[in-house]
């Protein structure tokens, strides 16, 4: 008898325990992203015909960034459950695939399927923020925003820059208050209000902010470069050239592409000429122009860093390389700011073939 009691409370405890579909589901809540990665593949290999198996899965894949193994899962889950909820996870997969057109299309297919799908607005509002498309952005974060029981910081981030963006600073400020006052320690927050403060000349305490952004997260080196700016702006050159240098080291550690790395050579090149140091400015020119060809303003400060130093035959030819990536740019009305400076550079170019005027330089 006693034995019949076991077995019946040991049949009656496994009813209760939660599959391991569940077990994966609770793991995703608690954003145990690793651990529910391994749950839901263990579901799938039990049953393979639980679209929320992959569907979960995926979201794992998202936030492991794990983007094309993400798209695949998302999209065998629409397969097998074609709904607003899959198309708006098949929208987000294509969208980390950096296939935005096909994202769009898929998150306003979810909304046609279900206008309250609050992910669907929440997505395409983000990526027209990344398109740097903020009046496009607001109509669908500010839907977003109202389908939500509570945003998603995701959200709150995507609106504060679009606010930022627009101008509506009041509205970004609120967002920002909102963040500060949370339990959410959030970089870009400080690194927007110090924007603001910037934006209003209010150096020393934008300064405050972005390092305080900085502390928050190191990796953020978009702060990094609002503090040199900051120092630009107050014409504090050399303390800008000791943070542009900090940020060189960074990207170059965290082996970040070409183009980002040469655009830091280039700030620092210009702010090395600002300080006077015009064959420090012209090494960093060098390297910015052989990391990324094409780059009209680089050729262009380094013209002007040639001339300092009295190297027209070379300035010349930069000068003229500048005008030919980008000839929709008086490069000549920088130089005749300055014409003191740079009459004998003139003269040169006029004795050479080219003529300078306030509009354009041509070559006769």
């Amino acid at each position: 008898m006693q034995k019949i009691i076991w077995g019946l409370c040991l049949l009656a405890c496994l009813g209760c325990r939660e599959s391991t579909l569940e077990w994966g589901q609770n793991l995703l809540a608690a954003k145990n992203y690793e651990k529910g990665w391994d749950a839901f593949t263990l579901s799938i290999q039990e049953d393979e015909t639980h679209w929320e198996a992959y569907y979960g899965r995926a979201q794992c894949e998202t936030a492991l960034d794990l983007s094309a193994e993400a798209l695949a899962d998302y999209e065998r889950a629409y397969i097998m459950h074609p709904t607003a909820e899959t198309c708006a996870g098949l929208g987000k997969g294509y969208w980390d695939e950096r296939n935005l057109e096909k994202a769009k299309s898929y998150l306003n297919r979810a909304i046609g399927m279900d206008a309250d799908n609050a992910e669907a607005y929440m997505n395409l509002g983000i990526i027209y923020v990344k398109e740097e498309a903020y009046q496009e952005a607001l109509p669908y974060l500010l839907k977003a925003k109202g389908l939500y029981e509570q945003s998603p910081d995701e959200l709150s981030l995507a609106l504060m820059i679009a606010y930022f963006e627009t101008k509506n600073d009041p509205a970004c400020l609120e967002i920002i208050r909102s963040f500060k006052s949370s339990d959410t320690v959030t970089s870009a927050a400080y690194e927007y209000l110090g924007r603001l403060l910037q934006r209003k000349k209010q150096y020393q305490l934008a300064l405050k902010e972005f390092n305080a952004a900085v502390d928050i997260d190191s990796t953020n080196v978009y702060a990094k470069v609002l503090v040199a700016e900051v120092y630009a702006q107050q014409a504090q050159y050399e303390a800008e050239i000791k943070e542009r240098t900090r940020i060189i080291r960074q990207v170059e550690d965290q082996k970040a592409d070409a183009e980002l790395i040469g655009l830091s050579y280039y700030f620092r090149g210009m702010a090395k000429d600002n300080a006077g140091d015009y064959r420090g400015a012209l090494r960093d020119l060098d390297h910015s122009i052989a990391l990324s060809d094409g780059r009209a303003w680089a050729y262009f400060c380094r013209t002007v860093a040639k001339i300092h130093l009295r190297d027209f035959s070379g300035a010349l030819r930069d000068y003229q390389e500048a005008v030919r990536l980008r000839p929709d740019v008086a490069f000549d009305d920088y130089l005749s700011e300055d014409p003191s400076s740079y009459a004998t550079f003139i003269a040169y170019a006029s004795r050479h073939g080219v003529r300078f005027s306030h509009n354009k330089s041509t070559i006769i």
